[in-house]
């Protein structure tokens, strides 16, 4: 649990005159206690289960509720000293305890098929009730909540009232502290290693499946040769090859790499539970004039994207920038719904504020934004160029370190 994220929830609170937050999803539980549950992270259907208790009042502790399996690690990991456990259906006691004979008229208290909902609600209720949170207003992440649980917390207390907190979240997520952008900056050198290493023995006639599976393996082999990604966890990517322009496995059953073809990666790793994401552009011998041409428009759009984002200036006047000298200069009907985003936690990488027309919100310092143009076109293939660009208070850094042009694959 990191203070500084914990106290700006608090003011944020406080600010919102509401008594506690309680975090609920799997980014937010994260980010409120440093803690990854393996269990809600990974399975949609333990939403709900895991849950963090932040009080306005910074004289009450923080708690947490978490199933037993994870209990221990929760408390090391994160700090916080009130952590309820509930059963979870594996048996996770010693062999040696386990083989302690029955006392007489004594029986073992049997295991949920796989949790129990009364004995979290009993737990959520203690949590909030030894904190005199019963009656109060009480913000989460209701935009994202399952039916079920807003129904269980809806019977805890009828005194409670409920408030949507899930734009407050995603705003103070959107300013990244110090080890946040350090882990967003290894989690790009490993996207980079992944490029790198994808591009470097490609063949006629290769898919974009291909394409996946090298850049994936080029990933592992630099996680594994670098001890500072000891934190690495995954990567993810969304290539295409020739004129393949569709997302998902299903859609990279493509002709083959041929003269000529687009090889586009959309692509990230994730490091220390900070997902990155970023993109650049090969082409396989001599380019095709109308994919060499689109091609040198958006770079240029995406160079003056960057060169717009810097604090106070609006995030939607750096989208009107991109959007602006692509229309003027040779594609007048080109339009994109944004040209970035901010990134972080979540599994699906892009996260609000949005590089989007209407965006009012000012750039800040601590903000890492993706900033991208792309372009999905049938004839001239996939084009994909995107920088993580981190914004300082007197300028940006670019975590993206690979040239921009169009680089072309003997």
């Amino acid at each position: 649990m990191n203070e500084q994220i914990v106290s700006a929830i608090r003011r944020r609170l406080q600010d919102r005159d509401l008594d506690a937050y309680i975090a609920y999803t799997p980014s937010n539980v994260f980010y409120a206690t440093g803690f990854q549950s393996y269990f809600l992270m990974q399975w949609w259907r333990m939403q709900g289960t895991v849950l963090a208790v932040v009080p306005a009042d910074e004289s009450l502790e923080v708690g947490m509720m978490v199933g037993d399996f994870e209990a221990g690690p929760a408390r090391r990991v994160s700090g916080i000293q009130d952590v309820r456990a509930f059963r979870l259906w594996p048996e996770i006691r010693d062999a040696e305890e386990l083989q302690e004979p029955l006392g007489s008229g004594e029986k073992e208290m049997t295991r949920p098929a796989q949790f129990d909902e009364s004995e979290q609600d009993e737990i959520l209720r203690g949590l909030m009730g030894d904190r005199g949170l019963l009656g109060g207003r009480i913000g989460t992440d209701l935009r994202y909540m399952l039916l079920d649980s807003f129904r269980r917390f809806s019977e805890l207390s009828s005194e409670i009232e409920w408030d949507d907190f899930t734009s407050d979240m995603y705003e103070l997520r959107s300013i990244k502290l110090p080890f946040e952008v350090e882990r967003l900056r290894l989690a790009t050198e490993l996207s980079e290693a992944g490029m790198r290493f994808a591009v470097e023995e490609l063949k006629p006639g290769m898919s974009a499946t291909d394409v996946r599976h090298r850049y994936l393996a080029g990933v592992v082999q630099a996680a594994m040769d670098d001890e500072r990604y000891a934190g690495y966890s995954e990567g993810w990517i969304l290539p295409a090859v020739g004129a393949g322009i569709g997302i998902g496995v299903d859609a990279e059953r493509d002709t083959g790499l041929g003269e000529g073809d687009l090889i586009k990666f959309d692509c990230g790793a994730t490091v220390g539970g900070y997902r990155g994401d970023g993109g650049r552009t090969f082409v396989y011998g001599k380019p095709r004039p109308a994919a060499e041409r689109l091609f040198g428009v958006l770079q240029e759009a995406h160079d003056k994207a960057c060169d717009a984002v810097r604090p106070g200036v609006e995030i939607g006047e750096v989208f009107r920038v991109a959007q602006d000298h692509i229309t003027t200069n040779g594609y007048p009907r080109f339009r994109r719904g944004h040209y970035g985003h901010s990134l972080g936690i979540d599994t699906f990488h892009e996260e609000p504020p949005y590089v989007s027309e209407g965006e009012r919100t000012p750039i800040q310092p601590g903000m890492v934004l993706a900033i991208e143009t792309p372009a999905y076109t049938t004839d001239a293939g996939a084009i994909m160029i995107e920088d993580l660009i981190h914004v300082l208070p007197d300028g940006v850094e670019r975590l993206h370190r690979m040239p921009h042009r169009l680089g072309v694959i003997a």
